[in-house]
């Protein structure tokens, strides 16, 4: 028993010499200023520097002018003319095959891409978030320059899991758009700084106001039956990529869309009867800022639908009042978790669609209301 005591007080000892021993020197001997080691922390900046992916496949046809798009591209399936310096050349017609090419002012301004066999190397459709990310950085905040300004860039929480934005190293950017039901990639839109700043898909530092154009009866039907079948379209080609029937055209839908926005727009006091609320809807027709967007509540959107009188119960719909473009909405219906449950029912076969200038409201039903007009592609009447 005495030689454990022993023991221990020795082992004490000799641990109590070694651990001072250290702290002495030091306080005799201290470092000089050359010989410390500095760790430099860079501040943390609201926009951090993005990592910039090489520029491959469609993100390189940004900016390129039409007659050149056409000589790389020919023949493109149709063609929608969607503004006074804007229209869509579509290539091809399957969730295989299917992408737009977007011309603004005779250059390609955008490129969005539904077609699970069309190239968008580095990335390909069906890819998780996961997948994303070992290929490169999920940033939240993005900065660049554009026309003399600096403009800044910040994602939600929601945005970097659903609709994440990626740089290229020459100066386009690539929005990836997530189905909020299954997590996979349905599709891609590359994008010029210019479209990027246009459509203001994330919340910016700078404000963009567009000039407003006056247009024409006749030029507000044109581009309102352009941007028909092309919501027709995609919706169409969504629907198949997450295994559910394409949708028919019903003659009655529509009218009871076409109703119902004639009768709100006449009168928004029967949709929206709270005064704040009317205050809010009038500031945002007015606007000409892109991102100034209104969404109606439930029980608002309950009493839009009630003005098309619609025949079935069963029928429901989406509204939307925005300047973004058919591409950008249909796909926030299937990325937000509440609009991808009005399209994502498996019994819903039938479809009207109806545009008022900016707005448009899009009726669904499990029934065809009247079958006089029927079709499952935009494409073939």
């Amino acid at each position: 028993m005495r030689r454990i005591g022993e023991f221990i007080l020795v082992f004490l000892i000799v641990l109590a010499f070694f651990y001072m021993k250290p702290v002495v020197l030091s306080q005799r001997s201290p470092n000089s200023v050359e010989e410390l080691v500095v760790n430099e922390v860079k501040p943390q900046t609201k926009s951090n520097q993005q990592n910039e992916l090489n520029a491959t496949g469609l993100a390189t046809i940004i900016g390129l002018p039409e007659k050149q798009l056409k000589e790389k591209m020919p023949n493109p399936k149709n063609e929608w003319v969607v503004g006074i310096d804007k229209k869509w050349l579509v290539y091809g017609d399957k969730n295989t095959d299917y992408y737009q090419v977007e011309l603004t002012d005779d250059k390609v301004s955008s490129v969005f891409v539904l077609g699970t066999k069309v190239d968008v190397s580095p990335f390909s459709m069906d890819m998780t978030l996961g997948d994303i990310s070992e290929i490169t950085t999920i940033y939240p905040n993005f900065e660049f320059d554009y026309r003399d300004k600096k403009y800044e860039i910040e994602l939600t929480e929601d945005d970097m899991n659903y609709r994440p934005l990626i740089a290229f190293d020459n100066g386009t950017f690539a929005l990836l758009h997530f189905n909020y039901d299954t997590g996979k990639l349905l599709g891609v839109r590359y994008v010029s700084k210019s479209t990027l700043v246009e459509m203001i898909p994330y919340q910016l530092n700078e404000e963009v106001f567009l000039q407003p154009v006056e247009l024409t009866d006749e030029q507000w039907n044109q581009f309102n039956q352009a941007n028909t079948e092309q919501m027709f379209t995609i919706l169409n080609i969504m629907r198949e990529r997450v295994n559910r029937k394409p949708y028919k055209l019903d003659a009655e839908l529509a009218l009871e869309s076409k109703k119902a926005l004639e009768e709100f727009n006449a009168d928004p006091k029967l949709v929206i009867k709270k005064e704040e609320r009317l205050d809010q809807w009038q500031e945002k027709v007015d606007s000409s800022n892109p991102s100034d967007s209104f969404i109606l509540v439930d029980e608002e959107l309950e009493r839009l639908l009630k003005l098309g009188k619609p025949i079935d119960k069963g029928t429901h719909g989406l509204f939307v009042q925005s300047m973004g473009d058919v591409p950008f909405i249909v796909s926030n219906w299937f990325v937000n978790r509440f609009d991808q449950q009005e399209i994502n029912d498996a019994k819903d076969e039938y479809i009207g669609i109806a545009f008022n200038k900016n707005q448009v409201l899009v009726l669904f039903n499990q029934k065809a209301v009247n079958t006089s007009l029927t079709t499952e592609s935009s494409d073939k009447k």
